[in-house]
């Protein structure tokens, strides 16, 4: 009986598979999980550019819904659906085994900020499911009455959907000297001298050494700039732990992590990304943007350079 039931068992599964493989690219929200966590943890490294990665990402989406979809169906079933799932799993494969060639043991971005996995993991998940599909290609006896046009229907409505549910463009910034705008200390606001602005999350390993290189460099210049930091609320928990691995503790607000139900520009997520990455650190003069640091790429924060600044231009 389950030897009988088991290609329709794998069919479901795998289905389920694509389905939560869709809803973690999407998660916490999809402008953060496409973006910060598909695109650029796994699309750009693959070596797809910038302005071209939107669209890969909502199209490898799409055909992931459309195939958690058609794997329940007969159309094409042996002679399409299974030979494409299996050749994207191979495509994203090979980029797991590169990545553990490169010693990367950081969350890959396969199931997203979800179910964090390995580059170990995600392949050895792979490798089942690939075992899955080839079980079920030798299993499944093509349906006679086919129906290409059905499928072609599919999955140009589904990739319809998604483009329209989630857009390419960027969302619109309110400019870079806006930044200090969000801030709820009237008296930073209002300060006419040098002060600096970070975005951390409590959690997040480059803010924790960030906020400690600008503790240090504190130490060695006097009159140093007030900090305020703006904190996301999706790891409030961990702000003591932050502060204390600091090593001192500073002015900070906190921020809704994302809020896309108004208009109106008022959560991390919206003021950040996906133009900028953890961790931003601002200076300024009165209402003046002197520098803006941001991520780990060419404007990342180096603590020399903030002090020379601040030493050349006292």
């Amino acid at each position: 009986m389950i030897k009988k039931n088991l290609p329709l068992i794998i069919r479901v599964l795998v289905s389920a598979l694509f389905i939560l493989s869709v809803f973690a690219k999407l998660y916490p929200t999809p402008i953060y999980g496409i973006t910060k966590v598909f695109e650029e943890g796994q699309l750009i490294p693959m070596g797809f550019s910038e302005n071209i990665a939107p669209y890969i990402s909502r199209f490898i989406i799409g055909l992931e819904l459309f195939l958690a979809i058609t794997i329940l169906q007969r159309n094409y079933l042996k002679r399409l659906v299974i030979p494409i799932s299996v050749s994207m799993l191979v495509l994203f494969s090979l980029h797991l085994l590169y990545s553990i060639y490169l010693g990367d043991s950081e969350n890959c971005g396969c199931f997203g900020d979800l179910i964090p996995m390995t580059p170990v993991e995600a392949l050895i998940k792979n490798i089942i499911t690939l075992a899955f599909l080839g079980y079920l290609y030798r299993s499944t006896i093509e349906a006679k009455n086919n129906s290409y046009s059905e499928l072609s229907i599919q999955f140009l409505l589904i990739l319809l959907l998604i483009f329209a549910l989630i857009p390419t463009s960027k969302q619109t910034k309110t400019g870079q000297n806006s930044f200090v705008s969000y801030v709820q200390d009237e008296e930073f606001v209002s300060l006419e001298r040098k002060k600096i602005l970070c975005f951390f999350d409590a959690g997040c390993e480059h803010c924790q050494h960030a906020a400690r290189s600008l503790d240090s460099i504190s130490n060695f210049i006097n009159d140093f700039p007030p900090i305020h930091i703006i904190f996301s609320d999706s790891e409030e928990s961990k702000i003591p732990d932050f502060f204390e691995f600091v090593g001192n503790e500073y002015p900070y607000q906190i921020m809704p992590f994302a809020n896309y139900d108004t208009d109106k520009i008022d959560s991390y997520m919206e003021i950040t990304f996906p133009d900028y990455d953890n961790p931003v650190v601002i200076l300024y003069d009165g209402l003046r943007q002197l520098r803006l640091y941001e991520g780990g790429g060419e404007r990342k924060f180096l603590a020399e350079d903030l002090q020379r600044i601040l030493e050349s231009k006292k």
